[in-house]
């Protein structure tokens, strides 16, 4: 990923380095056509929830949602676990008993976050043709993927062993970034500008679904009952709530290919180092960003 990153940023900074020497003279033009105001900023691309593992969703039983919630419920586990597995599996016979799960080899090994679609808002203010203030709203929905392992005792006359199953963990989350930034831009030329932004973000996750998917049924681990152990009966349920707010520093980096004074297209790749607020995934983690913006200034109103 280190690599990748360096990578991405000096492809990002090339052209500046290319058109450096030819700015002294031509730079004092475009300072004569500069104005002060606004630009509006739109964009998409691909948001990274980090390259270490999205613990939250392991279901080990020290998460405040995991995998004892459904397992560990006597009524789920006898009319809904056992009977859906002997019946719909054809490595279990309706003999085999013991189906549970296996701590600590049964959970997933390699819960990640996988890449996912970002759209952004934004605006900006030019203070001067090198400086700007902006702030960027971005939203992401990020789904995490891997099995756990169920274990049984096959009942083989002569023969008993254990053996196990592979299910599914899928948890989904929504992830809002608020961005304040600072940034530079060069001008090596009048249409390729590279920049740089440094800044800060307030992020916000919410929790929007964890389940299990056992043959190809998904059963719910998030505690809709506030609690209360479900034991087949009708109960009162209530949506629950899990994340919160975040922060963290940014940075970015990019180019702004400049067709006119009004409208640019700005590749950019980000990246954060900060708190993302949900309980058993403490600590600092970093998250990338590839965007493509369109920026459009305010004298594209103006007749």
């Amino acid at each position: 990923m280190k690599r990748i990153t360096f990578i991405l940023l000096l492809s990002l900074l090339f052209p500046y380095f290319l058109f450096a020497q030819k700015n002294t003279k031509k730079e004092k033009g475009y300072e004569e056509d500069f104005e002060p105001g606004v630009d509006f900023i739109i964009g998409a691309g691909v948001y990274f929830g980090g390259k270490l593992p999205a613990g939250y969703y392991s279901g080990v039983p020290t998460n405040e949602n995991n995998l004892n919630y459904l397992f560990g419920n006597k009524y789920w586990r006898e009319h809904d676990l056992i009977p859906l597995i002997s019946n719909n599996n054809q490595f279990v016979s309706s003999t085999d008993t013991g189906i549970c799960v296996k701590y600590p080899d049964g959970y997933p090994m390699d819960m990640h976050y996988k890449p996912a679609m970002s759209i952004s808002i934004g605006a900006s203010y030019r203070f001067t043709p090198h400086i700007r203030l902006s702030i960027y709203y971005s939203f992401a929905r990020l789904t995490a993927k891997d099995i756990f392992l169920v274990s049984y005792t096959q009942l083989v006359s002569g023969n008993e062993r254990a053996d196990y199953l592979q299910y599914l963990l899928v948890g989904k989350e929504n992830r809002s970034l608020i961005d304040l930034t600072l940034s530079y831009t060069f001008h090596p030329s009048k249409i390729v500008k590279p920049f740089i932004e440094i800044g800060g973000e307030f992020n916000f996750v919410r929790v929007k679904s964890f389940q299990a998917v056992i043959e190809n049924k998904e059963f719910n681990l998030l505690d809709i009952y506030g609690g209360s152990i479900y034991n087949g009966g009708y109960m009162q349920e209530f949506k629950p709530r899990y994340g919160g707010a975040g922060g963290a520093v940014m940075a970015a980096a990019g180019i702004k290919f400049a067709f006119n004074k009004s409208i640019s297209v700005d590749p950019t790749f980000y990246v954060s180092y900060g708190t993302i607020n949900l309980k058993d995934y403490k600590g600092g983690h970093f998250n990338f960003g590839a965007y493509i913006r369109l920026v459009m200034s305010d004298s594209i109103f103006q007749k």
